[in-house]
């Protein structure tokens, strides 16, 4: 066991070679760059302090217990750290010359607090931002009546995410049809949810356009018809296993006329066996009303159109 020991301990004096070797390579990269203001400003100030604070405990308790191997490793890595704060502080700038360390070291703490949440914001800056942020402005919109609050909220997730909005652009989508405003927002989720977002992020989707639909601290009757209808189609992609409830919208023909124009107009569509007949299924929904405002978009061309209270299963 004393020779294992003996052989521990030689190697950790011989480990301080590569401890020396790590920290001259580090700063030996950005020392000869150290009068670039780039190069000053890309090195963490406070990211070297917090770390000299317990590499400094550390060397004291080394001593205490005389771990010389410790405390030498400690001192090495604290000089290092010395060495690009200064650096960061811009102590060898030009343009700092004129400026005391204490005014340099502020200046360069100031900028990184304002710098400190561009990691956060590009890590949690979700790949489909742009979609999101279509859908909560068409949400906004749904009613015609963009309230302030509903912008602010929205402009915060902008913010955030470093993207501009165009907002008069964006009014265009209040002056569409009223049923073309809910088909054009369904559609917009439904390309989000092709994207195969985090189910976390689709949860946390399904409460923002709560809170968004709630700000002005009155729901409206679009809103209201929309979000549930949203909602199942969120709730359906997160657990199929536990689907809400479905309503099929059916085109009944009432002639060989009609059926030969649906057969033209939606060639996709292929004719169901129905209760009493037969007919071509539109689409599944998750809200009846939903499923009505599409069986009126029919019914206004002169087609007989039915929802059905359960879902009807689409042809083999």
């Amino acid at each position: 066991m004393e020779l294992f020991k003996s052989f521990i301990s030689v190697m950790a004096y011989a480990s301080l070679g590569f401890s020396f070797s790590a920290a001259y390579l580090k700063i030996n990269k950005i020392w000869k760059r150290k009068h670039i203001e780039e190069v000053a400003n890309s090195v963490s100030i406070a990211g070297n302090v917090v770390d000299i604070i317990p590499l400094t405990i550390f060397a004291l308790n080394f001593m205490i217990v005389a771990q010389w191997q410790g405390l030498i490793d400690s001192l090495v890595w604290i000089a290092a750290g010395v060495v690009s704060v200064f650096i960061g502080s811009g102590f060898w700038v030009h343009r700092y010359r004129g400026k005391s360390f204490w005014t340099r070291f502020k200046e360069a703490i100031k900028l990184e607090g304002s710098e400190v949440g561009d990691l956060a914001t590009r890590l949690f800056r979700p790949s489909s931002a742009e979609t999101i942020l279509k859908i909560l402005s068409q949400f906004a919109y749904i009613d015609q009546n963009l309230g302030r609050r509903e912008q602010e909220f929205i402009q915060s997730f902008a913010d955030n995410w470093h993207m501009d909005i165009d907002w008069y652009r964006l009014s265009e989508l209040g002056d569409v049809d009223r049923s073309l405003r809910y088909v054009n927002t369904r559609e917009t989720v439904s390309r989000y949810i092709r994207t195969s977002p985090p189910v976390e992020q689709v949860s946390q989707l399904i409460d923002v356009l709560q809170s968004l639909v709630e700000i002005d601290d009155t729901v409206s009757a679009q809103e209201e018809l929309m979000l549930g209808e949203v909602n199942g189609l969120l709730l359906d992609y997160m657990d199929p296993t536990n689907s809400p409830m479905k309503f099929a919208v059916v085109i009944a023909p009432q002639s060989r006329d009609q059926d030969v124009a649906i057969a033209s107009l939606l060639p996709q569509l292929q004719k169901i066996e129905v209760a009493g007949g037969s007919g071509y299924k539109i689409g599944s929904f998750y809200s009846q009303d939903y499923a009505n405002l599409i069986c009126d978009q029919y019914r206004a061309l002169g087609y007989f159109t039915i929802d059905m209270a359960s879902d009807v299963a689409d042809p083999a």
